[in-house]
């Protein structure tokens, strides 16, 4: 999972452009700045710089002749320990400060759901775009989204159009909306676009599923800025067909310089810097709106509600892996919250990339980190089957760090990571006895994974329960409860996940 003080430590920005030498003698040159970031979950940090930051370098490129743009890529609604508590309005509010020409959505920005994200597209005062999403129940967009917009500073007008892969509906556990076929999306928004006498065409996208680079051959977009986790690269050149290809990863902020000639977008060069946020001053007054929002949540979580007695670590590397202390801690206090037979929660749920070592101090802060989203405990009645079917789609994807992962209590499974998916299982035990495919039981787990999110569709077949403690009360609030209650704490392995391809 993300750092807790990551900008956007795993954002990586593709640039991709033409670069022909093709130029008309009577054409007039163009210029303009474009500053581009996303994943700026949390609006400050001590090692990288944050909004602040970021509010001063817009201020200095707004100054020059040329028209300077500001493309925010999304990816920042959630997670962080403010947006645990308003659902990432804060985010917005700095935003309106800084004053982004456009917002594309990314992945996290859904995090708090559709209605969450509609809310904040009615606060920002900046458009919001996603191009190839729409309500299942009307076929129109979320209330509040635009499909594209076409963005103007100075005499250079840009057209923008942001997209999604249809992952994000499986792993954000979203219900109300699908996706459209992507090409046609694109080729649709284009065409008005062109027909409105646009100077380029800005594709904004995060995904693996499409390809970027057939729509810049083709001369379809100008320019896709991409935001992608997984791929790993720094600053490799490419040609194709005679058309370079800048791939850039960056952990800050892209500061591009575009040059063309109007009213030729297949003239169009780059040249990019790459600069840390962290060496820039802070801008006054977005570090005053920062100051207040950190004030106000200081006293509240700085109480030491807990000391571990045993090393916890909560590093995306191990929990998406194999069993560890916190996730054992966590699911046992689930367990037992429920009176269940067993709990189970996804690894990606856990957010806080920390190393707890022996007697460290637990305080609020750490669990609001450790746990961001707004997640209850359900209590399911579950099969057997729907159980083996459940956790091998949780073993489905350990090879590639999927935050679908389990955690469990009460259970003790044996796999081979390295056999097909779905038929990673070698045995299954709930309280030390096997598991029979027909045998109800009854597991705890959150509501995220109880409405079949991160794939855990059977689940949804499963009958819901009451329980003695069942109410709204959060997750994060019954650990915080529970780890108040104990004062000390020492989780400990237990070999309730066993992959013997490791062993």
């Amino acid at each position: 999972m993300m750092h807790s003080i990551k900008i956007i430590n795993t954002a990586i920005i593709f640039i991709l452009l033409f670069s022909h030498n093709l130029y008309a003698k009577d054409a007039k040159d163009a210029k303009a700045y474009m500053i581009f970031t996303a994943g700026l979950n949390e609006i400050v940090t001590t090692d990288k710089g944050g909004y602040a930051e970021l509010a001063h370098l817009l201020k200095t490129y707004r100054m020059k002749t040329a028209p300077t743009f500001f493309i925010f890529g999304g990816d920042s609604i959630s997670p962080s320990i403010l947006s645990s508590f308003d659902q990432g309005s804060h985010i917005v509010d700095l935003l309106n400060s800084l004053e982004p020409d456009v917002m594309g959505v990314c992945k996290s920005d859904f995090g708090y759901f559709e209605d969450a994200l509609s809310l904040r597209a009615y606060e920002a005062a900046f458009p919001i775009v996603q191009t190839n999403m729409i309500e299942v129940s009307t076929g129109k967009l979320l209330e509040g989204i635009l499909e594209t917009v076409i963005i103007q500073q100075g005499n250079y007008r840009f057209g923008f159009i942001s997209l999604m892969d249809e992952i994000v509906i499986e792993e954000y556990n979203l219900s109300r909306v699908k996706m459209k076929n992507a090409h046609q999306a694109i080729m649709t928004q284009v065409k008005k676009m062109r027909n409105n006498n646009v100077d380029l065409i800005i594709m904004h996208y995060q995904g693996d599923n499409l390809n970027p680079i057939e729509y810049l051959n083709d001369g379809t977009v100008d320019l896709v800025l991409r935001k992608n986790d997984n791929i790993k690269m720094v600053n490799n050149k490419y040609k194709k067909n005679n058309k370079q290809i800048l791939i850039s990863i960056s952990d800050q902020v892209a500061i591009i310089e575009l040059s063309w000639q109007q009213q030729k977008p297949q003239t169009l060069t780059v040249s990019t810097q790459l600069p840390n946020l962290i060496s820039y001053p802070k801008d006054f007054d977005v570090k005053q709106q920062i100051d207040d929002y950190t004030n106000r949540l200081n006293s509240l979580l700085n109480e030491v509600i807990s000391v571990t007695k045993s090393e916890m670590k909560t590093f995306r590397v191990d929990l998406r892996v194999g069993e560890t202390t916190f996730g054992n801690l966590l699911t046992d206090v689930m367990k037992a919250y429920a009176s269940a037979d067993a709990a189970i929660i996804n690894s990606g749920t856990i957010r806080g990339e920390k190393h707890y070592i022996i007697n460290t101090k637990i305080t609020r802060r750490d669990i609001a980190k450790e746990l961001p989203f707004r997640n209850t405990v359900v209590l399911l009645e579950v099969t057997g089957e729907q159980l083996t079917t459940s956790l091998e789609n949780g073993l489905s994807e350990v090879n590639h760090l999927k935050g679908r992962y389990p955690q469990v209590s009460g259970i003790k499974i044996v796999y081979d990571s390295q056999k097909k998916s779905g038929k990673r299982i070698i045995s299954l035990h709930i309280n030390n006895k096997l598991v029979k495919p027909l045998q109800k039981y009854k597991i705890a787990t959150s509501d995220y994974l109880a409405n079949g999110g991160d794939g855990y569709y059977s689940f949804k077949l499963s009958k819901p329960l009451p329980y003695s403690q069942q109410m709204s009360k959060l997750l994060s609030e019954i650990f915080v409860d529970e780890l108040r209650t104990r004062r000390i704490i020492s989780p400990k392995i237990e070999s309730r996940l066993v992959d013997i391809a490791k062993h």
